[in-house]
């Protein structure tokens, strides 16, 4: 004896297979996160610079860099995937694009996040955090 299927019980098949198929992807963790923030005790008259770091090119090459122009408003936003990270952000008085270096340090406004306060160059792990979620404040206050 074939049975007979009716409209209402195909649909409800069709239903459940399709709960079945997306709720793995509803569960499915980002490939990205937001990381963002505001850059605290800039003048507003000169570039300020954001780099992103990862522990192989540290105070290097920086993963991401972006540029605020003057008189705009100084936040950033970058999309990165999960992992350790370091963020440092620096105003560039006399507009030649990169951090300038005195005897003691940095001759120019600058800092990273979380705060770093020692007397050396930093090293990353003393500045990096590690990236699972967004991290909608991550503001960097030059000093």
């Amino acid at each position: 004896m074939k049975r007979r299927t009716t409209p209402s019980t195909a649909l409800l098949a069709i239903a459940i297979l399709l709960a079945l198929v997306a709720a793995p992807c509803a569960t499915a963790a980002p490939n990205t996160f937001t990381l963002s923030g505001r850059i605290l005790n800039s003048s507003g008259e000169n570039p300020v610079y954001v780099a992103l770091w990862n522990q192989d090119s540290f105070l290097k090459t920086p993963v991401k860099q972006l540029r605020i122009a003057p008189g705009t408003e100084p936040q950033f936003v970058f999309q990165i995937p999960p992992g350790r990270y370091a963020i440092s952000a620096f105003e560039d008085k006399n507009g030649n694009g990169t951090l300038d270096m005195g005897l003691f340090g940095p001759k120019e406004p600058s800092a990273f996040w979380p705060a770093f306060n020692g007397w050396h160059k930093p090293r990353f792990e003393e500045v990096y955090f590690t990236v699972n979620a967004d991290i909608p404040h991550a503001d960097i206050t030059l000093k």
